[in-house]
């Protein structure tokens, strides 16, 4: 049964302050090696054989998804578009704030990942998706703060 909190919303959005300055975040999530190791929707992305388009395996049910990742570094925004086969649309992004920019540490950075529900999605899908995202950026704060601890940022 979906998670009735997630009822009745067409976007969803999951954010994380970040322990790692803008660029460091926005670089990283901008990498389809990077991307494929918490995008639980499309893990292990490899190249497809099309320019930009990467795809991974769902952790959820197995299934195969594609990804173009389309960076817009002047103003710290990452468009994904997302599907199976050559259907790809733009329904996540990933915002990237530099801290001192809007009060909190020179260091530090926020992430935002923003979804939009298309109109023929199921709501225990749409449930899951947003489940998903409270869980990535989660591994997405995680990640870039232990890469950065070991020197590898």
């Amino acid at each position: 049964m979906p998670n009735d909190r997630h009822a009745g919303l067409d976007a969803h959005q999951a954010a994380r302050w970040v322990g790692v300055p803008a660029p460091t975040a926005f670089r990283h999530l901008s990498d389809p090696a990077f991307v494929g190791r918490w995008a639980l929707g499309c893990l292990g992305l490899a190249p497809t054989g099309t320019a930009d388009v990467f795809e991974g395996q769902s952790l959820f049910d197995g299934s195969r998804a594609r990804v173009r990742i389309v960076p817009h570094e002047g103003v710290g925004l990452i468009d994904y578009h997302v599907g199976q086969g050559d259907l790809l649309r733009p329904r996540i992004a990933m915002r990237v704030v530099a801290g001192a920019a809007i009060g909190g540490p020179a260091d530090s950075c926020l992430v935002a990942l923003s979804a939009w529900r298309a109109p023929d999605t199921p709501a225990e899908t749409w449930s899951r998706t947003c489940t998903a995202h409270e869980t990535e950026i989660l591994l997405i704060k995680t990640q870039l703060e232990t890469l950065a601890a070991d020197g590898e940022a």
